[in-house]
């Protein structure tokens, strides 16, 4: 009797190869369910982005034709290039102008909405434990990784076919809207890609956000580098995959091409990770945790260090880039306060730059606070925070020297933000004054992100399963107060924002009554998240 082995064991590997997959429809209808609302919520904002930031260009900032072209000529000087731009086509249209303007911004959002999905749908899974469970059923070892991509491939296909709608409705040809759509979805996709590869590297969902977030800023930094190279981008915007979007040149010399360049990054990605996946065990990583010491140091002893060395790395990490970008950031105060453009005419326009990029960085550190009350609520569901607070540490301890460590740190990023983009600043202009200027600025503003710190504490405290209701506060205050009096917004609704109450330095002047009634409300409130805690069950889901 004879036997063919090479056929078996072709078949052999094929259903091994399947047996890998196996669960990958279940799995992807349970990350459909789960995502239901939030995907839902990231797709629609996009979109509905699309011609709000049209309509408001068009309302406020190139109304003429003659403030249409002074708008255009900004855009195409070198310096604004880092931001906005390049603008392809020698005709100046309104539709040509949003692209420019904003084309980065929402390639930058459907980058960032696809690396928090996969965190949350794969190295999330595993810390929680959840992805063992399932594990335990009928589930291969590629499920979940596989449902999680099947699920950020669908978000991008419907996030193309939206924008390209909302971009087809403010005046777009067919075929330049569904262009525009597909460089969204494609740069999703490669970031979707890379985040399968972090999520492979570290253990911790927020080291693998933060290790896609420092891609994404990587490819920032080469876009804009790329672009200041040449106007139509140099060999720089090439190394970045927001470049690549961005050279289909939607509106001008179209061309489908640079698409394919996406495809073929995210496939070598997306093999790197499947290849990783298959060696490590479940819940480890590429990069191993270093082993703990057996007892724990005497600086640790009491609940403050212990949240300033559970916070210290993401500190870090933040003071990195705000040092990175407010340096840039300053760099190109002395571009503007060279521009002689008409429409700024009569205008310090270096200061009124510095004015929006102090704003700016108030925003991004309300991000922060958020973030950290946020990572509050998850140690708590996670179940590490009961056993702690067993012993001799109370909740007012606990939850009071968390803030505090967080409030300090506010603050240290502020003062970072603002000695980098006065240095900057000072460096472009050749006034050493704006240093301790812009650093000042900076400073006056702590009493607004104190607030935005307090209010999702106060959520944690009182209401913890609507604690995501601080994003919603966070953005509709960014959002009313950069663009609500461009959209005819009543000032009693723009005085509802929290951003809104501090005038914006170096050019306004100091408020000392909204800032003493700020800093009021934000301890306020804070006492009232301490007394919330103390009266409430801990809950483990």
């Amino acid at each position: 009797m004879t036997a063919t082995l090479a056929p078996a064991h072709a078949r052999t590997g094929s259903k091994a190869a399947r047996g890998q997959l196996t669960g990958t429809g279940a799995m992807l209808r349970l990350a459909l369910r789960r995502d239901r609302i939030k995907l839902t919520i990231w797709l629609l904002a996009i979109t509905a982005l699309v011609p709000r930031f049209y309509y408001a260009a068009v309302a406020s900032v190139i109304p003429t034709p003659q403030a249409m072209a002074e708008a255009s000529q900004m855009i195409r000087v070198s310096f604004m290039r880092v931001l906005a731009g390049p603008m392809f086509g020698a005709e100046i249209t309104a539709q040509r102008y949003f692209l420019a303007a904003y084309w980065v911004e929402f390639l930058l959002a459907a980058a960032l909405m696809n690396i928090l999905l996969i965190t949350r749908h794969t190295r999330a899974e595993e810390q929680s434990g959840r992805a063992e469970l399932i594990r335990a059923a009928v589930v291969g070892r590629q499920a979940q990784l596989t449902a999680a991509l099947s699920l950020a491939l669908i978000g991008n296909v419907v996030l193309a076919l939206l924008t390209a709608a909302a971009a087809i409705s403010i005046g777009f040809p067919a075929g330049s809207a569904l262009l525009f759509g597909l460089s969204l979805a494609a740069a999703g996709l490669v970031f979707a890609a890379v985040t399968a590869v972090a999520v492979q590297v570290t253990e911790q969902p927020r080291g693998a956000s933060g290790l896609a977030g420092a891609a994404l800023f990587a490819a920032w930094l080469l876009r804009g580098a790329g672009a200041m190279q040449a106007q139509e981008g140099g060999p720089l915007f090439w190394l970045s995959p927001i470049g690549w979007s961005q050279q289909t040149r939607a509106l001008g010399d179209e061309r489908w091409w640079p698409l394919a360049l996406s495809a073929l990054l995210t496939g070598l990605l997306l093999a790197g990770a499947y290849a990783l996946a298959g060696r490590r065990d479940l819940g480890a990583a590429l990069v191993a945790a270093r082993p703990g010491r057996a007892s724990a140091p005497s600086w640790l002893s009491s609940p403050f260090t212990l949240a300033l060395r559970l916070q210290r790395a993401t500190i870090v990490w933040w003071a990195a880039a705000f040092l990175a970008v407010g340096v840039v950031l300053g760099a190109m105060t002395g571009g503007m306060a060279e521009t002689d453009l008409p429409i700024f005419a009569g205008a310090d326009f270096g200061r009124a730059w510095i004015s929006l990029m102090v704003f700016t960085g108030s925003l991004y550190t309300g991000v922060f606070v958020v973030l950290a009350v946020v990572r509050m609520r998850a140690e708590e569901v996670r179940g590490r925070v009961a056993p702690l607070l067993a012993g001799p540490t109370g909740r007012t301890a606990w939850l009071g020297s968390s803030l505090l460590v967080t409030a300090l740190a506010a603050v240290l990023l502020l003062a970072v933000y603002g000695i980098a983009l006065g240095a900057g600043a000072a460096a472009s202009t050749g006034e050493a004054g704006f240093v301790g200027e812009v650093v000042l600025a900076c400073l006056i503003r702590v009493p607004e992100v104190l607030v935005l710190l307090a209010i999702p504490a106060v959520l944690l405290g009182l209401a913890p399963r609507a604690i995501s209701l601080a994003w919603a506060v966070l953005v509709y205050s960014g959002f009313i107060q950069i663009l609500g009096s461009y959209l005819g917004v009543p000032s009693w609704l723009v005085n509802t924002s929290v951003l809104s109450h501090l005038p914006w330095h170096p050019l306004g002047t100091f408020a000392p009554v909204a800032t003493v009634v700020l800093t009021v409300l934000a301890a306020a409130l804070t006492t009232l998240a301490l007394y919330g805690l103390r009266r409430r069950d801990l809950s483990a889901g």
